[in-house]
């Protein structure tokens, strides 16, 4: 018996389209309408190409579709020069948009419309040269510049933005001058009878009253109608096509096939009623084939056209909130972490208190006088062991540093033969264990300052897990409310993500590029979430822009500065830094090296570019100081200088001052003067000095002064109020400029330096 090998059945590899099924039918639909507009008796060169630049704009392959124009040009138009006022567009639209790519700009809806007009004018010559038609040629050339001013915007809305929903006002006017359009060019599509009007129009209306709503579908029918009245002369064609529409349109919430057979019945009356002006048997059958077309049509290619937005907007939300939980989460349990790290840093019991006087004499007696040749005459007096009496030498050598022979107790004298010796082991242990001690200290005082930078790191990743938990929504009930408003100012919406709420709210939405600087979205977008936003950047993103929104601030500060350098030095000890750590906080700082000259502007500039860094990462305001303070103590070489820190809430007008060693701060409000003096010492001194931290309200006029302690004394705090009293002003630099002229006519030799904030309403 032959056995037979049996060959595996290969697996057919998976099809794969050059363009998706929906795509190609878009392409399918846009040939179509080209040679439909090409048919057109009269003006059928004019509503093509319109309707060519239209389609180019919303991004369809030249190639097919210019292909499709000049193929419809020839078929309905062939004469000696249709290759040249047809194929010239197609060139024409080429160079146009090659040359917008090459110089990396987008083409707006009116340089489009304007390629329209010059594409226009080889037919409107011939036509006016070769057969004399000046009224026709020059009507013919404003008829393609407007069909392709609304092909532009309505074929951009459809194909780009992928749905006919959501029209702003240009668009809705746009798409009803395509319908007049359409319904011109089908009622001259005609062969034996039978009108494509009658099969294209009623169909059309139906799918649009069942994918926009009923007023979307009669308006349609009321333009389509217009223009098919246009081309016949015969209005009662428009009147039954919105006739057929509404019934069909109301019957929709049925089924389609009800929806149908009223558009159906509808046209069975006219056929009754207006046998005498044409209508006959074959558009009867016209109309019932477009029906049929229409009932023809899948379920889902109908939603399809409304953007299929519903539930792809809640997938995507809950798909976004969903990552921004796991996203805090882990963020929450990595600051648990650090937090964790600092709290054993700083619980850790630091090894210098194990080198105690007591260890150093057990050590001693252990290692030296244990292993001593004349031992015996001193161990029975003392029970062998010679801790007690040698104690005084390691008091004595670990708070001098040194011991002599005259630190030695009688006992050891009077017995011991080899003092000298004891001398020399006794510093040398000593030394050792001043040695371990300082570095014991020092490898304590590194794990507290990690342990405070390990803090603030788990406070910063604290502050991002509770931002990234608040719940976002794409879409929604408040974006739809949004969308729908922006919609009635001519504004188009596409994507709008809506997240937190109150001062954290945070708005960002896709629109056109001519809408993203419109003045009256932050206002529209701010009355739909009940918080004032305002526009804080724009992104461009492909033809478009997204624009964020923020909670606008309610205070904005208005500063001066005032200061001189010592005389006779080159540069000033002082430095001073105006920065904006986050969008909405303002931070002045100011900081007075020790002395003055270049020794003390490098330690100031230091100290002010740590206090910048610290902000920018984000660490908590209380902790910042207390840092670079660590690590000026650290690194500063016996240098220290004060710091001054105010840092304004331009939100919610809260002020915070953080200050070391730095001269006092002044806030004013009307009718007082609040004078915030410090205690603690400069940076890089003590390490383990504390920063004066505290918070006050503002308000609208109140100001802030920050100065040196080279006009403070010269001053004092009443010099200071004085000054701000007689200044009588609300220029913060006038003022600053007015206390450093005091300062100066009050003797200050020192470096001077005036900061002066003031909160101004919004």
């Amino acid at each position: 018996m032959s056995s037979q090998k049996v060959r595996p059945r290969r697996r057919r590899a998976r099809r794969r389209y050059l363009l998706s099924p929906s795509k190609a039918a878009g392409y399918a639909l846009s040939v179509a309408l080209i040679f439909v507009f090409a048919a057109a008796d009269a003006f059928g060169q004019a509503l093509a190409l319109g309707l060519l630049v239209g389609l180019v704009y919303a991004r369809r392959n030249l190639l097919v579709v210019g292909g499709a124009y000049l193929a419809a040009s020839v078929c309905f138009d062939l004469a000696v020069w249709t290759p040249l006022y047809a194929g010239i567009p197609v060139l024409v639209l080429w160079i146009f948009y090659f040359a917008h790519r090459r110089a990396r700009r987008n083409v707006g809806v009116w340089a489009s419309a304007g390629a329209g007009l010059i594409c226009a004018l080889p037919y409107a010559v011939i036509r006016a040269v070769l057969h004399g038609d000046y009224p026709s040629a020059a009507l013919s050339f404003l008829l393609a510049g407007a069909v392709s001013l609304a092909c532009s915007s309505f074929c951009y809305a459809v194909f780009v933005r992928g749905t006919i929903t959501r029209l702003a006002p240009d668009e809705k006017i746009a798409a009803g001058i395509a319908a007049a359009a359409l319904g011109y060019a089908a009622c001259s599509c005609e062969a034996g009878g039978f009108s494509l009007a009658f099969a294209l129009l009623p169909a059309a209306g139906l799918v649009i009253s069942f994918a926009v709503g009923l007023p979307a579908g009669q308006v349609f029918a009321v333009m389509a109608g217009v223009g098919s009245a246009l081309c016949t002369g015969q209005p009662h064609i428009a009147a039954f096509l919105v006739l057929a529409v509404s019934v069909g349109g109301w019957l929709l919430p049925l089924t389609r096939w009800s929806s149908a057979a009223g558009a159906l019945a509808v046209y069975g009356v006219f056929a009754a009623w207006a046998g005498d002006y044409g209508f006959g048997w074959e558009n009867a059958i016209a109309a019932g084939a477009g029906l049929a077309v229409f009932l023809a049509l899948p379920q889902s290619a109908l939603i399809g056209l409304t953007g299929g937005r519903g539930g792809r907007e809640t997938a995507v939300t809950a798909v976004i909130n969903r990552s921004r939980r796991e996203t805090a989460a882990r963020l929450s349990s990595v600051g648990k972490v650090f937090l964790d790290m600092a709290d054993s840093l700083a619980g850790a019991v630091g090894g210098a208190e194990l080198y105690t006087p007591e260890r150093l004499a057990s050590e001693v007696a252990k290692n030296y006088c244990g292993r001593c040749k004349n031992r015996e005459g001193c161990f029975p007096a003392l029970g062998g062991d010679t801790t007690s009496v040698l104690l005084p030498m390691a008091n004595a050598v670990l708070a001098r540093g040194r011991v002599t022979i005259l630190d030695m107790p009688p006992f050891v004298t009077g017995r011991c033969s080899a003092m000298h010796n004891l001398v020399a082991v006794m510093n040398s242990a000593g030394e050792a264990f001043r040695r371990r001690i300082k570095a014991e200290g020092e490898a304590a005082e590194t794990g507290r300052l990690m342990s405070e930078q390990f803090a603030g790191v788990a406070l910063v990743l604290d502050g991002l897990a509770e931002e990234c938990s608040e719940g976002t929504e794409f879409g929604g009930r408040t974006g739809r409310a949004i969308g729908d408003e922006l919609l009635r100012h001519n504004i188009v919406a596409g994507e709008i993500l809506v997240g937190g709420e109150g001062e954290s709210t945070r708005v960002s939405l896709s629109v056109r590029e001519e809408d993203a600087d419109k003045l009256v979205l932050p206002r529209i977008v701010s009355a739909a979430v009940g918080t004032a936003l305002e526009t804080v950047s724009v992104t461009r993103s492909g033809e478009g822009c997204v624009v964020h929104l923020a909670p606008k601030p309610l205070y904005e500060v208005a500063y001066g500065v005032a200061e001189k350098k010592r005389e006779g030095e080159k540069v000033s000890g002082d430095s001073h830094s105006v920065l904006c750590p986050s969008r909405r906080r303002r931070l002045f700082a100011l900081s007075d090296g020790m002395g003055s000259g270049e020794a003390a502007a490098r330690a100031s500039a230091d100290a002010v570019a740590m206090v910048e860094n610290f902000y920018r990462a984000g660490i908590d305001p209380a902790v910042v100081l207390t840092l670079v303070n660590k690590l000026l103590c650290l690194t500063a070489a016996g240098t220290f200088s004060s710091i001054d820190i105010s840092v304004v809430d331009t939100v919610t007008g809260e002020l915070d001052i953080i200050k070391m060693g730095a001269a006092s701060t002044f806030v004013g409000r009307v009718g007082s003067l609040e004078s915030v003096a410090c205690e603690a010492p400069p940076a890089g001194i003590l390490e383990s000095a504390r920063p004066l931290t505290l918070r006050r309200q503002l308000y609208d006029g109140d100001t802030v002064i920050m100065m040196s302690d080279g006009v403070f004394d010269a001053l004092g705090e009443r010099g200071v109020a004085a000054a701000a009293e007689d200044a009588a002003t609300s220029n913060p630099q006038v003022l600053a400029d007015k206390l450093l002229e005091r300062a100066a006519a009050e003797g200050a030799s020192d470096d001077c330096t005036v900061l002066v904030m003031r909160l101004y309403a919004t």
